[in-house]
């Protein structure tokens, strides 16, 4: 007989300790959920351009240089890029 007491007791102790523990889990849960007045939005990420990257220069200052092309002619580096200016060299 106390064995059948003792089995209830330990089976109504358990009960007891997982309903606890639904309801802090259903607590904690409303706590952080969104309420009726408030929505919820995410934030926007606004990422900056990358800042512009210097272009490698191969140490030519700007000015008249042979042309790879046609040996004949010269052509005019700015610094930056070859242009399209040639002259006869």
């Amino acid at each position: 007989m106390y064995d059948i007491v003792g089995s209830l007791n330990s089976i109504i102790w358990l009960l007891i300790v997982i309903v606890f523990i639904a309801v802090v889990i259903w607590a904690v849960r409303m706590a952080f959920a969104p309420g009726e007045g408030r929505t919820y939005r995410e934030q926007t990420v606004v990422r900056q351009p990358a800042a512009p990257q210097a272009v490698p220069s191969s140490g030519l200052t700007p000015g008249w240089y042979p042309d790879q092309n046609d040996h004949a002619m010269m052509r005019y580096y700015d610094g930056r890029v070859w242009t399209s200016e040639t002259r006869s060299g």
